[in-house]
């Protein structure tokens, strides 16, 4: 479930107190466009509560979706990818059966084999490439679901005076 404005806007007020920060509307428009489309309600919740426990500094909206998701940056979400499929090969099931950026990848990595089917010998430069790659993927993907940084004019000129 997605979060409403009024449990955005508490969340944040005390996130702002927290670092002593003040943003300007625009600023908080992209966190909470960016923090909707990744969080839903619960996860932004504990990413708030996990900001405000840990965070030196405000963080940046891919530090409060780490937060939210658990996951750590994008290696360590990389290699948790990577130890599922791993996962699900031992016990006999196929890596992954959905098609998908995961599938794909694999496939390229694996040269269209299927993990099971790979020499063991072979895993750790398997393991090193899908996790390298899919990382670079997650990296990607979160470039281009940021919004445009623009501002407006009075902002703009508030800043260069």
């Amino acid at each position: 479930m997605q979060f409403s404005d009024a449990q955005f806007a508490a969340a944040w007020t005390v996130l702002e107190d927290r670092f002593h920060r003040k943003h300007n509307a625009q600023t908080v428009k992209i966190y909470r466009d960016i923090l909707a489309a990744e969080l839903t309600a619960e996860q932004f919740a504990e990413a708030c509560r996990a900001a405000f426990r840990f965070g030196k500094y405000m963080p940046s909206p891919q530090e409060l979706i780490d937060y939210g998701l658990g996951a750590g940056d994008f290696q360590a979400r990389a290699l948790g990818v990577w130890d599922g499929l791993v996962e699900r090969v031992g016990r006999g099931e196929q890596a992954t059966t959905e098609p998908g950026p995961v599938r794909s990848l694999l496939n390229s990595v694996c040269n269209g084999q299927a993990l099971g089917m790979v020499d063991m010998k072979h895993f750790p430069f398997l393991k090193k490439e899908f996790v390298e790659r899919y990382a670079q993927q997650l990296l990607t993907e979160a470039r281009t679901n940021t919004p445009m940084l623009t501002a407006p004019m009075s902002e703009v000129a508030r800043v260069l005076q």
